[in-house]
């Protein structure tokens, strides 16, 4: 009796705390259908008459901006996150299968970098960036990011654990590392590789500070620095909520549609882990 009266509990529990977490993103997608009279009123629940206008006012917003800074923020995410996976797995190639003098040091550096929070670090790379004439641009967005610690890191936790004795019967039948990385490491990886894409891609999608800090104009901007700057046409004091739940419902899709694709492998790197473990 006891057993089930906390499983209820628990239970209970976990479903209030399921509806607490998911409660704004109902408000989010339902507010995203109505008009602007109807959500002052109706903030909280399902739309009497919903309405796709939100979506065309978004994107007709100022000449097409918000068109152009979602695609900005579709193809820097996505440049980034490619980039990214590929040092990161070189990177983490090296450190875990290869011996090279002052590699635990430099591996120890590496690492100490993640303790600096990235605020540290605007105020130095706005200047090195101003410097080159690099800001308003979409190469300011991509390259300070690629190096990434965090991915380098998880690339070569999950590299060590691969056998050596696979790899050294490659190398006997005359494959080089190159060879023995692309058609051998990697496809063995790939669950760490689909964990990082979407973890990196959900980074630079929701990244804010750095492109806030770095750019100032619209058509460098992504959708996530322009969103929040929406307003009525004619005054800068009324704040369209009906479109920027649009907004939001619009930057979420991408997001859903990476983890969808990448979800098998995701899950699978996560109970490979549990195991490990």
């Amino acid at each position: 009796m006891k057993k089930k009266t906390g499983k209820v509990l628990l239970h209970s529990v976990l479903v209030l705390c399921s509806f607490v977490a998911l409660y704004p993103f109902f408000i989010m997608f339902t507010g995203a259908f109505k008009t602007s009279s109807e959500l002052g009123v109706n903030a909280a629940g399902w739309p009497i008459h919903a309405t796709l206008e939100n979506f065309t006012r978004l994107l007709n917003y100022n000449s097409h901006i918000i068109s152009r800074t979602f695609l900005n923020a579709l193809g820097v995410s996505v440049v980034s996150t490619v980039i990214v996976l590929v040092l990161a797995s070189w990177a983490g190639y090296a450190f875990a299968k290869f011996k090279f003098k002052g590699k635990k040091v430099l591996f120890i550096f590496f690492l100490a970098t993640m303790m600096l929070p990235m605020e540290v670090n605007m105020t130095p790379l706005f200047i090195m960036f101003s410097k080159l004439h690099w800001l308003n641009s979409y190469q300011v967005q991509i390259l300070p990011g690629i190096a990434n610690v965090l991915a380098m890191y998880m690339y070569k936790q999950y590299m060590e654990s691969l056998p050596d004795s696979v790899m050294e019967s490659a190398y006997l039948d005359g494959a080089g590392n190159w060879t023995v990385y692309r058609k051998i490491v990697m496809p063995m990886v790939k669950p760490a590789t689909s964990a990082l894409a979407i973890i990196m891609f959900l980074g630079k999608w929701n990244d804010y500070l750095m492109p806030r800090t770095m750019i100032t104009k619209q058509e460098f901007m992504p959708i996530m620095v322009i969103l929040p700057t929406l307003s009525d046409t004619g005054t800068s004091y009324v704040i369209p909520w009906e479109l920027i739940f649009a907004g939001c419902v619009l930057i979420t899709i991408p997001l859903l549609i990476v983890f969808f694709i990448f979800q098998d492998k995701f899950m699978s790197s996560v109970v490979m882990g549990a195991v490990k473990e």
